[in-house]
């Protein structure tokens, strides 16, 4: 029996030893793992912090356009009743002119 206990015991030495082995790589590569998700994660962040600010200027950008056609329609708006007063005006002048010219010529 003792000629068995040796290779026994050997075989046993050796699989305990793998194992420690296999459980320090597994805990390695878990490690580098847990590096390479954090570095992820931070990359992440960062580039969604990027599209919040994108974000915010696109909605401020949006916001002074909006502004910006509202005066554009008022002003145009402004232009075509200063541009009828103007034709009135000229109508106005004319017939005061035809009056005129129909009283010099009675």
């Amino acid at each position: 029996m003792e000629a068995l206990e040796m290779p026994a015991m050997l075989g046993s030495l050796a699989i305990s030893l793998s194992v420690i082995v296999a459980k320090v790589m597994t805990t390695q590569l878990i490690g580098q793992m847990n590096r390479q998700i954090n570095e992820v994660a931070q990359i992440k962040s960062e580039a969604m912090g990027r599209l919040k600010a994108a974000q915010s200027q696109k909605a401020i950008i949006d916001g002074n356009k909006s502004i910006l056609d509202t005066k554009a329609a008022k002003i145009e708006t402004k232009i075509r009743r200063l541009k009828k007063e103007m034709g009135e005006m000229k109508e106005e002048e004319s017939a005061r002119r035809e009056r005129a010219k129909a009283r010099r010529v009675s």
